[in-house]
């Protein structure tokens, strides 16, 4: 019975270390860098020649046509990457990334694991992790869930409040796991003429107005916010994705139906 016991009890500390977790290299503390990027140039209804004089070639281009709209989505790596989607020739959507999200270097599988994705769609995703750590950085709770596949390719996906908020091949913990890069508007413009990646949302609002549709949230412990906006003289909608307070995405909705659930009312 005493050897029984030993064994249960040596099984219980085996797992817990699963749980807890080894001591890991700590990354850089949490920070804010803004970064000059020729992003901070474009605008919506930009055309597509103009775009690529301002961005150059892209990393990656896919073209596909939707609801008889030309639809060209095209990819850019460099110190703030980001995804740009032209319809019809003219610039309709601009995301830039600011967790550096969408690295290269990822093992195709793990990046079924998208930035905020809760740890139960993580689950649903990808199946159940080889292994758990916890650490502790500055003060945040982080998990790491490793995952191994055949070849010997292993990969993390980080959560922070249950949120994924890193990704990173091998067990590692990224250095930069904590950091946000975000656009620096190269001049400023009273009113601005049109809203750009790196414009605040201070000057949105002293623009457009109140926006009629606003939800909050954290991204990686920054508070971000997701916001639509009217344009009085042409009754249309453009969408905004803020990031302590700085647009990293901007998206022309156009015309929005009349219920208003449509329009956040």
């Amino acid at each position: 019975m005493t050897r029984i016991f030993a064994m249960l009890a040596s099984v219980a500390i085996m797992g817990l270390s699963l749980t807890v977790g080894r001591a890991a290299e700590a990354p850089v503390p949490p920070r804010i860098n803004f970064i000059a990027t020729p992003a901070s140039q474009l605008h919506l209804g930009m055309a597509a020649d103009e775009v690529i004089r301002v961005m150059g070639g892209a990393a990656k281009e896919t073209d596909f046509e939707l609801d008889s709209i030309q639809i060209r989505k095209l990819e850019f790596t460099g110190a703030i990457p980001g995804q740009l989607i032209l319809s019809d020739g003219k610039l309709s959507r601009v995301t830039l990334d600011p967790f550096r999200m969408q690295e290269a270097a990822l093992p195709s599988f793990i990046r079924q694991a998208w930035p905020g994705f809760a740890s139960s769609a993580v689950r649903r995703a990808l199946g159940d992790p080889a292994v758990v750590l916890r650490h502790s950085f500055f003060g945040i709770e982080v998990d790491q869930w490793i995952y191994s596949r055949a070849g010997g390719t292993d990969a993390s996906v980080f959560f922070r409040s249950d949120r994924v908020i890193g990704r990173s091949a091998g067990r590692d913990v990224p250095a930069d796991l904590f950091r946000v890069d975000l656009p620096l508007l190269a001049d400023s413009e009273s009113p601005i003429s049109a809203p750009r990646p790196g414009t605040t949302a201070h000057d949105i609002e002293e623009t457009y107005g109140a926006p009629r549709y606003r939800v909050d949230y954290l991204r990686n412990g920054q508070p971000a916010s997701r916001e639509v906006y009217e344009i009085a003289k042409t009754g249309s909608f453009v969408g905004f994705t803020f990031v302590d307070g700085v647009i990293i995405e901007l998206e022309d909705l156009g015309r929005m139906p009349d219920d208003p659930s449509f329009q956040g009312l």
